[in-house]
């Protein structure tokens, strides 16, 4: 009967674990799974609408393209030297790379994975990009501006003066931007139709990521210093929450399909998990050394990268359904197992009493 039970729970040990198969992986929990690039990764970009996942080698000159599904390397597109940012118009397929040091922007067909154009621009660091106005919005810190690029023809159309501009993130219903600077400790809120500046808030010390959620019109703001995460009202342009996170809280994603928030604490090691609708942690995972982060809301996943290890991390949300989902079969296995070990020690019984 031992012998049938351990069959049971095997039976729903593979059963979990089926769902992380991967021969490059290195599980750092059952949660999360880490891969290594040898030439180092940068920032991360996920295409929703085709299922993949963009990692800058920052030291590779490359933008390694992986498949959302399996998490296996599907090709590597050679983009030049030290890129860093990057930036995916989900509707027409393009990807933007930042190459700062360089000066370069470049842009590739994420069809045929080719560069279609290698646009000048002064020390380009952070992407976010509008898919319905095929608007492209690149921070720089050097020139403190934000460039605004149109997507249809690869040329510089605008320019936004910021301070110290770091994080861009992008309000595609209401065609707002948003972006951070750490030299004021503002959030700048621009008209996406005008390019003008609609207000400027104050958040906490040296604001660096931002993220929106859409359907709540809800603004995140991490501020590395104060260990905190900015909560704004979009409609109001109005500060209405802070959340107590980790240590340097470096950047934020939203999954807007569950309203849950991610921010990445880059010197705790730890992503915060945040109820959107609560403003309050849930959850505080193990990640090593995160940094750079992106997200795929229709998978539950979230992508978090580091430089200095060379490491992207897959945090898999759906993980935790699954293993709960799978539980029944685990049960099941075990219950059918005892049930045919008590027949079988019955029947041996009746043989004997028999005898």
């Amino acid at each position: 009967m031992i012998i049938l039970i351990l069959i049971g729970v095997f039976s729903g040990y593979v059963f979990l674990q089926s769902n992380y198969s991967n021969t490059n992986a290195e599980a750092t929990s059952s949660q999360v799974k880490s891969y290594k690039f040898k030439t180092g990764t940068g920032t991360v970009a996920v295409n929703p609408n085709s299922n993949l996942v963009y990692v800058t080698n920052t030291n590779g000159d490359t933008v390694s393209v992986l498949d959302g599904s399996t998490n296996n390397l599907v090709t590597t597109i050679e983009v030049g030297k030290r890129p860093f940012g990057i930036g995916v118009n989900s509707e027409t397929n393009m990807l933007y790379v930042a190459r700062e040091r360089s000066n370069i922007l470049v842009v590739v067909d994420g069809s045929t994975n080719e560069i279609v154009e290698n646009l000048e621009i002064i020390g380009p660091y952070d992407i976010a990009v509008n898919p319905k106005t095929n608007m492209v919005y690149i921070t720089s810190k050097e020139a403190s501006s934000v460039f605004v690029v149109n997507g249809a023809t690869n040329e510089v159309v605008a320019s936004i003066s910021v301070e110290v501009p770091c994080g861009v993130a992008v309000n595609t219903d209401t065609n707002t931007i948003y972006i951070t600077s750490e030299a004021t400790n503002k959030l700048h809120v621009i008209n996406g139709e005008t390019n003008s500046l609609i207000t400027t808030i104050d958040v906490s010390d040296r604001p660096r990521g931002v993220a929106v959620n859409q359907v709540t019109n809800t603004v995140y703001v991490t501020n590395q210093d104060s260990k905190t995460l900015s909560v704004i009202d979009g409609a109001l342009n109005k500060l209405i929450d802070a959340v107590i996170v980790g240590e340097s809280p470096r950047r934020v994603v939203v999954n807007q399909e569950t309203n849950t928030v991610y921010v990445t604490n880059q010197h705790s090691d730890t992503v915060s998990v945040i109820d959107g609708s609560k403003n309050t942690v849930i959850d505080t995972i193990d990640v090593p050394e995160p940094y750079e982060m992106a997200i795929n809301s229709k998978q539950n996943k979230v992508y978090v990268t580091y430089f200095g290890t060379d490491t992207l991390s897959i945090i898999d949300e759906s993980l935790i359904e699954d293993e709960s989902s799978a539980q029944p079969y685990v049960l099941f296995g075990i219950a059918i197992a005892a049930i045919v070990g008590v027949v079988i020690a019955i029947t041996i019984r009746k043989k004997l009493v028999r005898i």
